[in-house]
């Protein structure tokens, strides 16, 4: 079925309504695509150098467990032309999508985002999406980053941040200063005063997305299934609690396959900080939490604490952090789907009517 046909549904579907296969290029393969296509360009590829046959044979393996962990959705045109699409699993029900990369087809990008969002919907097994973009990306910008719009606040979140690479040395020097309260890592039960410090700092729909309201913290029931292919993937969190026993700023510290996204967001440590902290508390608070986090991170190839948060960082990185880039996090739940189908139906066809030029691939 040609993809036109399929362009205004919203029902569920298979890959190949859409032309469009799943996992069908090895990933040596596609990574040759992206640096063709320049979305692996020079800089990056050289800073991926170090990690690079990790990286590929990460990719190899988690290709094994078929859609099961981890997925390529790919359209090829007779001409040559071609477009892809990766995904990964997060959490237990969350999905990380990123790597939209084409040679330059419209009808290719198209094929591959909607039949992504077509096929989730059919397997009913998905709670939540998330995508990260640079604000600079004029498409990714249009198609997540207006997404509260489309599909409403109540299913759907868009959170600007930073992303630094904090040296170890620099976070195990950070708890020389002293605690800026009492440090505890939660075990893998559920935690309701995280839940509530996710719920006041980022909203419900951030909280559902990463399973903060569930019983595994520690996602040992996602990291059994990437144990199916020799990988990991767990996480690991601290809760700073004040005087009074209030949990009042946290960390999360995911780990996953290096390389998975080629930012290493897959093994990010996500910074939790109470909004109505002022400055100086606020910055104890994260320089308190990346000393515990460190631990994390001892096995970390980069030998650093890669930290996204909403708090500014300007302290980080006068004492020596590299900053990586802004990013936004656009994350979607599964009630808001075939809206989001709807959504990038609708942008696709406007690009297409006026003959836009093909969006520049998403980071």
């Amino acid at each position: 079925m040609a993809v036109a046909a399929v362009a205004n549904r919203t029902a569920p579907g298979t890959w190949s309504d859409f032309g469009c296969e799943v996992n069908a290029i090895p990933p040596a393969e596609l990574f040759d695509r992206y640096e063709r296509s320049r979305f692996l360009y020079p800089a990056k590829r050289a800073r991926l150098a170090p990690y690079w046959p990790l990286i590929l044979e990460n990719w190899k393996r988690a290709r094994r467990a078929g859609e099961l962990l981890h997925w390529v959705a790919s359209y090829d045109e007779p001409d040559g032309g071609w477009a892809s699409l990766t995904s990964w699993r997060s959490t237990h029900t969350g999905w990380q999508i990123q790597h939209l990369v084409s040679s330059g087809t419209l009808a290719g990008g198209r094929a591959v985002m909607l039949a992504a969002q077509a096929a989730v919907m059919a397997e009913r097994q998905h709670g939540a999406a998330q995508n990260w973009f640079s604000p600079s990306n004029r498409f990714a910008a249009l198609a997540f980053g207006t997404i509260a719009h489309s599909l409403g606040p109540e299913h759907s979140l868009v959170a600007p941040g930073d992303y630094v690479m904090v040296p170890l040395a620099l976070a195990h020097t950070l708890g020389a200063a002293g605690a800026a309260g009492t440090v505890v890592e939660l075990d893998g039960g559920a935690c309701p005063e995280l839940a509530e410090l996710a719920r006041y700092c980022r909203g419900e729909v951030y909280v559902r997305a990463e399973g903060l309201d569930r019983d595994d913290l520690r996602l040992t029931d996602v990291d059994r299934l990437y144990r199916l292919v020799g990988l990991r993937r767990h996480r690991r969190v601290w809760a700073l609690y004040d005087a009074s026993g209030t949990v009042r700023a946290a960390a999360l510290a995911y780990r996953g396959p290096l390389g998975f996204n080629f930012s290493f967001l897959e093994n990010r440590c996500d910074l939790l900080i109470a909004p109505d902290l002022d400055a100086a508390e606020a910055r104890r608070a994260t320089d308190t939490l990346l000393a515990a986090a460190r631990d994390a991170y001892a096995d970390f190839e980069p030998a650093a604490v890669p930290l996204t948060t909403a708090t500014p960082v300007d302290h980080l990185i006068l004492a020596g952090a590299e900053p990586v880039r802004p990013y936004t996090r656009a994350l979607w739940l599964a009630e808001a789907y075939p809206d989001f189908y709807r959504h990038i139906d609708e942008l696709y066809a406007r690009r297409l009517n006026g003959r836009g030029a093909h969006p520049r691939s998403n980071p």
